[in-house]
């Protein structure tokens, strides 16, 4: 039986799972190609994809090591020309389906797929709910009409949302969690993703300027538990990278991988350590998985989790 997500109140520092989750779980970077230009995204363009077979051969591998969630993420994965059938093979074999989508490209296909097939769940992108600020972020006239149709063309009970908080909209965050309840979408994710970039942006070297200080962080939470308390058994509100708890553990290279857009295993999106490039660039993926769990024994370098660490302000609960 495939993986299904456990929708709940949560604050975790890693984007690839919940707290207590269990499993494999994959990030893949199945393209760097996008259709919009948010200021703070951090994705290299390769200018290039992979074919579709080599995109298959990826998958088949990731079957065979019994991976349980694969997150398919960009830029934007729904310019992959080759996504259905990524998808359909995927849900073929029991794994869960994560499409992280900026929700602003139609695909009639795929959007048929994710109606048949309760093993696809899909994040949307939902920074502010003001249409003129959303075209502002996404750089994209009639971005949130986009993401609204999106949301009314797929089954609500497995969609979730996910803002972005920085400087350009952390005044709206209140409005933005309860234009999702109001949508139906029963999650939704607060991320605070300007970490320090190991590979060049998008748009911008450094981002972390966009990050909310420490002040605005505290009323941030503040907001957090009023409004999960405000819909509590109707929307869950989850927090990610803001800080650690102390019983979080970084399982980068054990149970959570990385695939970039070229086919590149790594151990999670920020740790680049360059013989493992080097070595997991000769290997088949299935191999590479197989080398990270054998050579890393601890949190590889480069982790989030010193990083966030270092943080003053701390999580006082994790909110389950």
């Amino acid at each position: 039986m495939a993986t299904t997500s456990i929708v709940r109140n949560e604050d975790q520092f890693c984007v690839y799972r919940a707290v207590e989750s269990q499993g494999t779980r994959v990030l893949w970077e199945l393209t760097s190609a996008c259709n919009l230009k948010c200021d703070f995204c951090l994705v290299e363009i390769k200018r290039r994809h992979l074919p579709l077979a080599r995109a298959l051969e990826i998958a088949d591998d990731l079957i065979a090591v019994r991976v349980d969630k694969v997150l398919l993420s960009g830029g934007e994965p729904l310019l992959y020309p080759g996504i259905e059938n990524v998808i359909r093979h995927l849900v073929a074999h029991d794994i869960l389906v994560k499409l992280l989508t900026n929700g602003t490209v139609e695909h009639p296909a795929v959007f048929r797929l994710i109606r048949q097939s309760n093993s696809i769940e899909v994040s949307l992108s939902i920074p502010t709910v003001d249409a003129d600020e959303a075209d502002r972020i996404f750089v994209s006239k009639g971005a949130l009409a986009k993401i609204a149709g999106t949301i009314e063309a797929l089954p609500k009970a497995r969609l979730n949302a996910i803002c972005a908080v920085s400087q350009l909209n952390v005044g709206r965050v209140g409005e933005v969690i309860d234009w999702v309840a109001d949508a139906g979408v029963p999650c939704i994710s607060l991320t605070d993703i300007f970490k320090d970039p190991t590979s060049p942006g998008r748009f911008r070297d450094d981002c972390r300027d966009l990050r909310i200080g420490q002040d605005e962080r505290r009323m941030l939470f503040d907001l957090i538990g009023r409004k999960r308390s405000q819909y509590r058994g109707r929307l869950a509100i989850r927090t990610t990278q803001f800080a650690v708890n102390n019983h979080d553990e970084c399982l980068a290279g054990r149970s959570i991988f990385y695939v970039d857009s070229m086919g590149l295993v790594l151990p999670c999106t920020i740790t680049d350590n360059r013989d493992w490039r080097n070595t997991a660039s000769r290997m088949r993926v299935r191999n590479a998985i197989a080398f990270y769990r054998q050579a890393i024994s601890g949190a590889p370098e480069s982790s989030c989790s010193a990083h966030l660490a270092s943080l003053p302000f701390q999580f006082g609960t994790s909110g389950h």
